[in-house]
């Protein structure tokens, strides 16, 4: 996917799209044309009339000279939407390929965001880690960039953190993902589902440069 496949509604006006680093900053990138500047874009429609075309471009190009319709967006990376509180309404539209084959991510070490880029609903269980993948979780985050909670029928308030048991961690409830508080892994929550479009923070341990999880086929 692209940029230029994310199409705004006319409600987006002074929101945009961030992407971060692994500690959770909004990252920087060096263009050929605007030197070092922050990974923060917006849209400009054509009434706009923007020197490169309607499309999205860098917070720093006051101008629209240098459009970013073709800024790759890698299956599974996922990004900031900032939305202005005045704007209800604001929506994005998604477009592009779909991908027919399991893709395997390399996380780095902190935070990785990771976004289910399938045109349909995933669950937790969809999301395969490897061995290597010992100290670290998932957690899904408030719209303030908080880990939200969420109350489980049999362990009342908790965060939304999940670690993954194998079976040979001999888990109560089967191998698979469970809140980071249920210390005697007896609520499996595969099921838990993840929306298209929906997005998560892995937060990769340090000392796991090999930690990987796959994303199955959207087909």
């Amino acid at each position: 996917m692209t940029l230029g496949d994310i199409t705004p509604n006319s409600e987006f006006i002074s929101s945009s799209i961030q992407f971060l680093t692994s500690g959770g900053a909004t990252a920087s990138v060096t263009d050929p044309n605007l030197g070092k500047v922050k990974a923060t874009y917006i849209y400009w429609t054509a009434d706009d009339e923007p020197v490169g075309g309607a499309g999205w471009y860098f917070l720093a190009d006051d101008a629209a000279a240098y459009n970013q319709n073709a800024k790759v967006v890698p299956f599974g990376d996922a990004y900031c939407v900032s939305r202005d509180g005045g704007e209800p309404d604001a929506e994005l539209t998604y477009a592009g390929e779909v991908q027919t084959t399991a893709v395997t991510k390399s996380l780095v070490s902190g935070f990785n965001y990771v976004g289910n880029c399938c045109p349909k609903n995933l669950t937790l269980g969809d999301i395969t880690p490897n061995e290597e993948f010992i100290s670290s979780s998932i957690q899904f985050l408030t719209s303030g960039g908080a880990t939200a909670s969420v109350t489980d029928p049999n362990l009342g308030k908790v965060k939304a953190t999940y670690i993954y048991w194998t079976e040979d961690d001999e888990p109560v409830g089967g191998a698979g993902w469970y809140f980071l508080a249920d210390d005697a892994a007896a609520y499996n929550q595969n099921s838990r589902p993840i929306a298209a479009g929906e997005a998560f923070c892995v937060s990769r341990d340090g000392g796991e440069p090999d930690a990987t999880i796959t994303i199955p086929a959207a087909l």
